[in-house]
């Protein structure tokens, strides 16, 4: 199907034809390019697919870097295609590709699977190597936690006999400072797959009790949690790169604290009003100030008129 045909909503799998449109315009068996798609029509593949693999380019056109990994998605496509019946494509849109975490300097190959996206870090070089890290990456190795599930999954208190965990907090409100940041969180867990647990804690998903605990009021946080120690991960911004370092090694120069016990009922209100108060500043100065509004009406309404009121009445009446 040609770029210039493809109408989203009415996809027909790249299963089902291998050719793909050449620069001149014509098929032939053996693809020179990738399929070149629009911003709204990748949006809509995403949306209706469950796999997409796309190679963002810097530029509307495709060189240098860009063409060295279209030649290297070519070599694998059909295994790709055959095995996940995935999208392999190309496309210039810098606001989807900042949205999904990478950098509008850089080629990138994004993975998106089930509409998560996670930037591809392993060397292309071996196509074998290459081919075997998607596939084994075709669904998300990120666990979700909550309220219910963070203790019995991490068994933070009493040493952690789970394993390491990699702990990324995040809220809603938040806004592109932790949406940007998931992509590296989806490809920190696939390159530690097997070594260390990689998990979100949404706080809005009855997570906000266990949020409370760790005392996390930065959005997004990372806190690794090993052999009955926390460590907050110190860097800004949270990449890829920094996130499986800082698991692997790093960690060791971060300060270890203890994990902190549940709080009690009234210890984690406390803590909640004051988390609603920072982060809600003006609606608590506007209701303060509406109060305060109010109150004064009111000792208006129900206070005596002054006496000079009074006396002034009663001349006029004489």
């Amino acid at each position: 199907m040609s770029a210039a045909g493809f109408k989203p909503g009415s996809f027909c799998s790249q299963a089902d034809s291998l050719t793909i449109d050449q620069a001149g315009g014509s098929s032939d068996p053996g693809p020179l390019n990738l399929e070149v798609v629009t911003e709204g029509e990748l949006q809509q593949l995403v949306k209706d697919e469950k796999y997409v693999l796309v190679l963002f380019s810097r530029g509307e056109e495709c060189t240098g870097s860009c063409k060295k990994l279209e030649q290297q998605l070519l070599h694998i496509r059909e295994e790709i295609v055959e095995a996940l019946g995935a999208w392999v494509i190309r496309c210039h849109a810098p606001d989807t590709l900042t949205k999904w975490g990478g950098s509008q300097e850089a080629d990138t190959i994004i993975f998106v699977r089930h509409n998560k996206p996670m930037i591809v870090a392993a060397s292309t070089s071996d196509e074998d190597e290459f081919l075997n890290y998607l596939l084994a990456s075709k669904e998300s190795n990120v666990r979700s936690l909550n309220d219910a599930t963070f203790e019995h999954e991490t068994q933070a208190s009493t040493g952690a006999t789970t394993g390491d965990w990699l702990v990324v907090f995040t809220r809603e409100g938040c806004g592109a400072a932790c949406e940007r940041v998931l992509p590296h969180v989806e490809t920190a867990a696939a390159n530690l797959r097997g070594r260390k647990n990689v998990a979100l804690v949404l706080r809005e998903a009855d997570a906000a009790v266990t949020t409370r605990r760790f005392e996390v009021t930065d959005f997004p946080t990372a806190i690794l949690f090993r052999l009955g120690r926390m460590y907050r991960f110190p860097l800004v911004p949270i990449t890829t790169a920094a996130l499986t370092g800082f698991a692997e090694e790093g960690f060791r120069n971060a300060r270890a604290e203890e994990i902190p016990k549940p709080k009690t009922p009234f210890d984690d209100v406390t803590q909640a009003i004051a988390d609603w108060l920072r982060e809600n500043p003006y609606q608590f100065l506007g209701g303060v100030a509406g109060s305060v509004i109010v109150v004064l009406v009111l000792v208006l309404l129900n206070s005596p008129p002054p006496q000079s009121w009074t006396k002034h009445a009663k001349k006029k009446k004489k």
